[in-house]
């Protein structure tokens, strides 16, 4: 895969398909806490035959570099814009997952002039109280044990029954991230205040897209945070948990499609 110095890090990525298509701009694909641009691998397919995809390993993720110095949310988002602007990528749609969806909404706010629409697939409204309270934890956990003593819990509650298949395969992965940066990337998330300037911010026409099964941010919470944004529309993927671009990908590639290439779109 290709990496990118853009100044603060150094950013791995995929980049796949045409580099102009009348079908729209570029797409970046933004993935989940514990994963990376391969777990988008069931849904580049999909997406790239008509136009280009980008997916990036965000700072402390994948191939990308894993800083040991405090870090806000945030720069994750000017991570993802200053790849685009390193790609000569002027305008691009935006598709996140998970946490892949809060850095997307921070993009959209920070750098609305490189955003044309943007689709989260699981999202919750706020990263306060219990979930902060539970990402701290677990941050200190793994830093002391490792990866492994929160592996069963965390798998379990993304992946429902019937995706024990998809659970299996993701587990040697999510196994295989650093612990220290793992950490450093769930304290940057806890830390983190969704507030209503952040939701306001966010100007584009935007998605959301909660699975039926998501245990960890169910479809109330997809509801809360598309009323929270102007004009946002919001579906729910009947089969899918916490990872639906791991769970139900071509049901999220016609989710995405189709929200892209929508009427209004300029």
């Amino acid at each position: 895969m290709p990496y990118a110095d853009i100044g603060p890090v150094s950013l791995s990525y995929q980049d796949t398909g045409p580099v102009s298509s009348a079908d729209g701009p570029p797409l970046l694909l933004l993935h989940e806490l514990g994963g990376s641009s391969e777990s988008w691998a069931g849904v580049i397919p999909l997406l790239s035959s008509r136009r280009r995809v980008v997916a990036m390993d965000c700072r402390c993720a994948g191939g990308s570099e894993k800083p040991t110095s405090f870090f806000a949310f945030d720069a994750l988002a000017d991570d993802a814009a200053a790849l685009l602007r390193h790609l000569d990528i002027a305008t691009a749609d935006i598709a996140g997952a998970a946490m892949g969806s809060l850095i997307g909404i921070l993009l959209a706010g920070r750098h609305p002039g490189l955003v044309r629409r943007l689709a989260m697939f699981a999202v919750a409204p706020d990263m306060s109280g219990p979930t902060a309270d539970y990402l701290t934890a677990r941050a200190g956990r793994v830093r002391q044990d490792g990866m492994r003593a929160v592996m069963d819990a965390s798998l379990r509650n993304a992946f429902p029954d019937g995706f024990e298949a998809e659970r299996a395969a993701y587990r040697p992965i999510y196994l295989g991230n650093d612990p220290a940066a793992y950490a450093s990337l769930s304290l940057a998330l806890a830390q983190t205040s969704f507030g209503p300037d952040i939701w306001a911010a966010v100007r584009c026409p935007a998605l959301v897209v909660s699975g039926a099964r998501d245990f960890i941010w169910p479809p109330e919470l997809g509801r809360e945070t598309a009323a929270r944004i102007a004009g946002a529309c919001f579906e729910i993927l009947r089969d899918a948990g916490h990872f639906p671009h791991m769970q139900t990908q071509a049901a999220l590639a016609e989710a995405a499609g189709r929200f892209f290439s929508g009427p209004g779109v300029l």
